[in-house]
């Protein structure tokens, strides 16, 4: 078998299993970073707020877009507790888009 087919098939087995993983692990890190959002939102009494992980482009990173009801301080203490947690890059408060 030629050198060239062997180290193609293993590069690609390699990348299947690398995506396999990362799917199944990014999911369980998503939901989470989404709890610890979630209990940081509840600890500041933000009744209807939500978090999403996903940019603009439909990608999921570690930077958390928080939205609700909320005045400006309460907005920055959640967005500062949020970016004390080892596990979230970012946090930014966002406003609602209509549906």
């Amino acid at each position: 078998m030629h050198i060239g087919f062997k180290l193609l098939t293993g590069v690609a087995a390699t990348l299947v299993v690398a995506r396999a993983g990362a799917m199944l692990q990014g999911q369980s890190l998503m939901a989470s970073l989404s709890g610890a959002a979630a209990d940081a939102m509840a600890a500041e009494q933000v009744a209807d707020g939500s978090v999403s992980f996903r940019a603009a482009s439909g990608m999921i990173g570690r930077i958390a877009r928080v939205s609700g009801t909320a005045d400006p301080a309460t907005r920055a203490r959640v967005v500062a507790h949020l970016r004390q947690h080892p596990g979230i890059a970012d946090a930014m408060w966002v406003e609602r888009t209509a549906p």
